[in-house]
């Protein structure tokens, strides 16, 4: 959305926006910035009132909370006006041809009518000044007719210009379900991308799985080598989950250092094949340091898998696939931990006969 405050104003709400990021979290990251700038504007009030909600519960947010925030109440908002401009602009072509078509018709039956009145009336000689309005009317009607034709090819050219506008604003709506630093999908893409494969069905996931993977250790890589190495590993793990996904399997960036990934039609046994292919290769990566070749020490991921319960909900079994991952995290890290059916149930995953997993 454009903003319209003035550069006094704009610099005054920057000054207490620092203060706010330092206070509560102390990410100084771009989303940061945003929902900060936004909520101490006072332009945006459902994010406000998501935000003071967050800070009841707790007065820290996780950069992961921050991108959540961005993505449902600024991202989401900019997506949904442009979807309204798109629904508009596609009934503005429809209306544009309907007008162009009846138009075109109705002076072309109307010329032949005259056309036909004049034949008729040439034969009478004398009524010359009868036979001068005649062709007058036919003249008119002529030109009326090329009229139409130019606006009706005016109209035509106006539909192009619309059809493209209404590409560029699918083209932008994409872009608003995409992680830029990434090119997974974000939060938002993830959601979008659950409804247009299970629809109504949202709530019986059976015959799915999902992945939950964490960078270990990420915050000791940023302050050891920086934010921009710490990019470049993130940048890493995506281009490993791109390469390791396949057909309607969905990877996203979850938020910070998180992954989602959703497989539709995978069992446990293949879920944990996945994510043991994807902790390996994530294991082998190299990555250098700015222009030189000097690498990084090596990082690692872990990874909890969650198998959806007839009847359970994405977000129920994000929370299982999360709570594996917290015990990944607690082994040891750079491992997989499988979530069986009920809450705080986390099967170990190492050596593990792929025939003992719970199945869908």
């Amino acid at each position: 959305m454009p903003y319209t405050e003035s550069p006094d104003r704009s610099a005054e709400i920057l000054r207490l926006v620092l203060p706010r990021i330092a206070k509560h979290g102390g990410h100084y990251a771009p989303p940061s910035y945003c929902v900060w700038y936004e909520h101490l504007a006072g332009i945006n009030a459902p994010l406000s009132a998501a935000l003071e909600c967050h800070l009841r519960e707790t007065p820290r947010i996780e950069l992961s909370a921050m991108e959540q925030l961005y993505a449902k109440h600024v991202q989401g908002r900019d997506v949904h006006r442009a979807e309204q401009l798109q629904a508009a602009l596609g009934e503005l072509v429809r209306r544009l041809a309907a007008a162009a078509t009846t138009s075109g018709a109705g002076v072309e039956a109307y010329a032949k009518v005259l056309a036909a009145s004049e034949q008729a009336l040439g034969s009478v000689n004398d009524a010359d000044s009868l036979q001068r309005m005649v062709r007058s009317l036919v003249d008119s009607t002529a030109s009326a007719r090329d009229t139409t034709e130019t606006l009706r090819a005016e109209v035509e050219a106006t539909k192009n210009e619309v059809e493209t506008l209404r590409g560029q604003l699918s083209s932008l709506q994409g872009e608003a379900l995409v992680d830029p630093l990434t090119g997974l999908r974000n939060r938002r893409g993830f959601d979008k991308a659950v409804a247009d494969l299970f629809g109504e069905r949202q709530n019986s996931l059976t015959g799915a799985a999902l992945l939950l993977a964490d960078i270990d250790h990420f915050k000791r890589v940023n302050d050891t080598y920086g934010h921009l190495f710490g990019d470049q590993v993130i940048r890493a793990c995506a281009q490993v989950l791109t390469g390791a996904v396949k057909g309607r399997d969905v990877a996203s960036r979850f938020g910070g250092e998180e992954f989602l990934i959703l497989l539709p039609d995978t069992a446990a046994s293949g879920a944990l094949a996945l994510a043991e292919q994807i902790r390996t290769t994530f294991g082998q990566v190299r990555i250098r340091r700015g222009g030189t070749q000097e690498t990084g020490d090596p990082v690692t991921i872990s990874i909890g898998v969650a198998v959806p319960a007839p009847g359970e909900s994405l977000e129920q079994a994000i929370d299982r696939a999360d709570q594996a991952l917290y015990q990944a995290k607690s082994d040891g890290r750079n491992c997989v931990r499988v979530a069986a059916f009920g809450r705080g149930a986390v099967v170990p995953s190492s050596k593990r006969d792929p025939g003992n997993l719970p199945n869908p």
